[in-house]
């Protein structure tokens, strides 16, 4: 048989090759050296080739070739979609359309990965007109045209201004001559395609959730390519108004069509939302935009949407029998949590043999429930290793009990790209069989939305990937939660001490684990202890052993975490890059270290170094060597630097996003100079210096540009 190190072999002739087969195929294996060599050379060749162009050249090529161009080095940032290789690539479009708008909204683009919108104030400045070159929009504004009114002071306002003479450098003045503005979006949306909507609790029945979660959520708009209205290129929640207007001009353009089109601008199959009752979808033309705080019923033969809750109602007599299934957009920051981005570079390998256990619509299994009862009955002494994959977005009950046998293996997952919601966990118990000391049996579960809490016990290696599991358990109809006092994940049981958990890109309530355990080790990940109703400070601890934060829970390491809640935890091996809200203790503070992370007065934690607040009162100190920092000055510096964020409250598209307002230490106090906290992969301080150094390099002569973040 010929392989794939036979190409040298196969061009001796052919007495040669039956002869060394007589002699046992000692040249044949020379050759099979000589000819993985040759292979490699001709990879290397191959790469020299391809380095010489940008789109295919690696990575490291890339600022060397931009040397060529004269192109200034940018902060290269893996993680987010920003990659030189673009910026050097793009560098002759930008530089031929030099000084205009344009290229300095496509360049704040491409350099920053978020979407961006430029606008020149002249031209919105209230001028005297002049005769021979006239500026009808430049005029009084009309106040009958209600839209143009809506977008006042919003990126797209386009109403004329009287001068403004403040600096636009402090993002305090816009409108004057040479000021250029800006605007990024720093909000991600993520399309649930076939969801589950929750609806609404009695006497609302007629209503329902986009949310599988049945919270209120703003719809976000799904941006649209070139050639759309500039409101739809941006993923921002759609504007109530704007929706209303384009089923309005949908409906009065095809009233008498016999075949129209299945899309309006926002709606429909092919775009930012639709609804699908009973296997039927809904057209346009029989959507109705409406405010729904009241859950209102609309009309006869018409469904209202409220996009700013994410909420739907049906007329009387016209409910459906099943919830409806829909598509929607919602907004987040980053690929945190249960969602729908790409998990492949996460998802675990797994060792051979497994048996997987598809769930969904056309599948094998139709429920959660009923995959694992199978796999239960596969071998009912030695469960084989399993993959329980959910193939969709839809919602499944997790009132369930797994019991793993002694190194039992057991991953549930689901899908690349989908969001499937397990509601009704109260809770989904997981235990393993009494085993030695040796032997730990696996769990893993990733990509998945909890709605109630995990129960864990037994020798268990638990690993919670790319999953949420509801801050309160679950959340009621105004989006609070429910059981704020309560845990996401509890571990109880005796011999503990081979539990180990694992927690990696997610976002959990607080965690109520024994001393005993073996290891707490939690990375990019949300802790929260959520806040009650109308409350200030959470009501439990988000780690410890118990609700109250008394006694400790195990060795914990920490990197590029934000933590609601106080902490209380036997030893802290590791707190990299970590934001705790709330003060944090260590019994054992002998061992371990802390390290770039915000930690809060009242906090006992082993040695830090290059935390905050510490850092900036010592440097104050020196600044003032030898005279003591006055106790009032003390107490200004600890107020000034802790953490304000966009939203506390899990649910809401900006929760956890550090507010603009937050100390520039904070924002910038990770070792690689990102943000402290889950959201430090997203580079947003590297990207905003890239942003600023292009600006410096192609922001014409005279002008002035501000940055200015709408999301």
């Amino acid at each position: 048989m010929t392989t794939s190190s036979d190409r040298l072999y196969q061009l001796l002739p052919a007495i040669y090759r039956i002869r060394d087969a007589e002699q046992g195929e000692p040249l044949r294996a020379l050759l099979g050296i000589l000819d993985a060599q040759l292979a490699a050379v001709e990879a290397d060749i191959t790469g020299l080739y391809e380095n010489w162009f940008v789109e295919t050249s690696d990575e490291w090529v890339v600022p060397y070739l931009g040397d060529l161009l004269g192109v200034r080095g940018l902060n290269t940032l893996p993680e987010t979609s920003f990659s030189q290789r673009a910026y050097v690539a793009n560098t002759l479009f930008y530089r031929r359309r030099k000084g205009t708008a344009h290229v300095l909204e496509v360049l704040a683009g491409d350099v920053t990965g978020w979407p961006a919108q430029g606008i020149e104030y002249f031209e919105l400045l209230q001028t005297t007109q002049y005769l021979n070159h006239l500026r009808p929009f430049n005029t009084t504004p009309d106040l009958r045209d209600t839209n143009r009114l809506n977008l006042l002071e919003t990126p797209f306002d386009s109403l004329p201004h009287s001068a403004d003479v403040r600096s636009i450098h402090n993002r305090r003045g816009r409108h004057n001559l040479p000021n250029l503005g800006i605007f990024l979006w720093r909000l991600q949306n993520y399309p649930l395609l076939a969801a589950t909507a929750r609806q609404a609790g009695a006497p609302n029945a007629h209503g329902y959730h986009f949310s599988p979660l049945g919270n209120p959520a703003p719809l976000f708009n799904a941006p649209a390519g070139p050639g759309a209205p500039e409101e739809q290129r941006v993923p921002a929640p759609i504007r109530p108004l704007d929706f209303q207007l384009d089923l309005e001009a949908y409906q009065d353009q095809y009233a008498s069509a016999a075949s129209p089109p299945g899309n309006s601008r926002y709606y429909g199959p092919e775009r930012s939302l639709q609804i699908i009752s009973g296997n039927t979808p809904i057209p346009p033309g029989d959507v109705l935009c409406k405010d729904l705080r009241d859950w209102a019923r609309p009309p006869a033969g018409k469904v209202a949407v409220d996009v700013r809750l994410g909420r739907m109602t049906f007329a009387a007599g016209e409910e459906p029998a099943t919830s409806p299934v829909v598509a929607y957009h919602y907004g987040f920051s980053a690929d945190i949590g249960g969602g729908p981005y790409d998990r492949r570079q996460r998802i675990r390998e797994i060792r051979l043999p497994v048996k997987e256990f598809p769930v969904g619509a056309g599948k094998t299994h139709a429920d959660l429930a009923a995959a694992l009862t199978a796999w239960e009955n596969d071998l009912p002494v030695n469960k084989p290793p399993a993959v329980i994959r959910i193939y969709d977005s839809a919602t499944y009950t997790a009132h369930l009990s797994i019991a793993l046998p002694a190194e039992g293996m057991l991953v549930i997952d689901c899908e690349n790209g989908e969001r499937p919601t397990l509601i009704g966990a109260s809770p989904l118990t997981i235990t393993s069989a009494a085993a030695s000391s040796d032997q730990v049996a696996e769990v893993t579960l990733s990509g998945l939305v909890l709605e109630g809490h995990l129960a864990v016990s037994g020798k268990l290696a638990l690993t919670l990937t790319d999953c949420t599991l509801i801050p309160g358990r679950k959340l009621d109809q105004d989006g609070y939660p429910e059981e704020p006092a309560q845990a996401s994940l509890v571990v109880s049981g005796a011999d503990l001490v081979d539990t180990s958990l694992i927690i990696r890109r997610s976002i959990v309530g607080p965690l109520e684990l024994p001393e005993a355990c073996r290891e707490l080790i939690v990375s990019d990940t949300l802790v929260v202890a959520p806040l009650a109703r109308d409350a200030a400070e959470p009501s439990r601890a988000a780690i410890a052993a118990g609700a109250s934060g008394a006694n400790s829970g195990p060795a914990a390491s920490l990197e590029r975490v934000t933590v609601f809640g106080t902490v209380h935890v036997r030893q802290l091996d590791l707190a990299s890059e970590v934001i705790f809200v709330h003060p944090v203790t260590a019994d054992r503070r002998q061992v371990g270290c802390a390290r770039f992370s915000y930690i809060p007065e009242g906090s006992h934690t082993p040695r830090r170094y290059r935390c905050q607040p510490d850092l900036a009162i010592a440097a104050r100190q020196q600044e003032l060597d030898p005279l003591p920092v006055p106790p009032g000055e003390v107490a200004g510096i600890v107020l000034r630097l802790r953490p304000q964020f966009t939203s506390l409250r899990y649910g809401q598209a900006a929760f956890a996003q550090l507010a603009a307002a937050c100390a520039g230490e904070i924002k910038t106090g990770a070792e690689d100079g990102a943000e402290m906290g889950a959201f430090s992969l997203l580079k947003q301080p590297q990207r905003l210096a890239n942003m600023r150094v292009a600006l410096d390099e192609y922001l014409r002569f005279g002008l002035v540009a501000g940055i200015f973040l709408v999301t």
